[in-house]
């Protein structure tokens, strides 16, 4: 029995970008809705985490489909496990430095940006039935 395995490193690491971004995107509205300011600034610091740990996912993932193979027909997007995260994971990394350039670390987003990130939620958490499906967990 092998105690570590790169492989198996993935399915540890994919459960901290669903319940960091979510949280994010929960404290956005939080925010959004009752005005307080601090739950903008911990949405923020929980973005950042979120997005970095949805990378690394991204990153295990790839040697993890060494098992899969699925990513050898990526297209359609959001049919392939690995496709749909990537999409996710690179569009909250496009919040992430929407936020930043418009400096919205600690100020209330716009509408638009709910919306997106509300939108990367539910791509993130389909991305994650369809890695549950080849995981044989579905």
């Amino acid at each position: 029995m092998q105690l570590f395995s790169l492989e198996q490193i993935h399915n540890k690491v994919i459960h901290f970008p669903i319940a960091l971004l979510s949280t994010s995107v929960l404290f956005d509205l939080i925010g959004f809705y009752s005005d307080n300011k601090k739950m903008y600034s911990t949405s923020w610091y929980l973005l950042i985490l979120g997005t970095l740990s949805a990378l690394s996912a991204v990153l295990t993932g790839f040697i993890a489909d060494e098992t899969q193979g699925h990513m050898s027909e990526p297209f359609p997007i959001f049919t392939t496990h690995g496709s749909t995260q990537i999409f996710a994971s690179l569009l909250f990394l496009s919040l992430l430095i929407w936020r930043y350039v418009n400096i919205r670390t600690e100020t209330k987003p716009t509408f638009v940006y709910l919306v997106a990130s509300i939108a990367g939620i539910l791509i993130l958490f389909y991305g994650g039935h369809l890695g549950a499906v080849i995981a044989g967990r579905i």
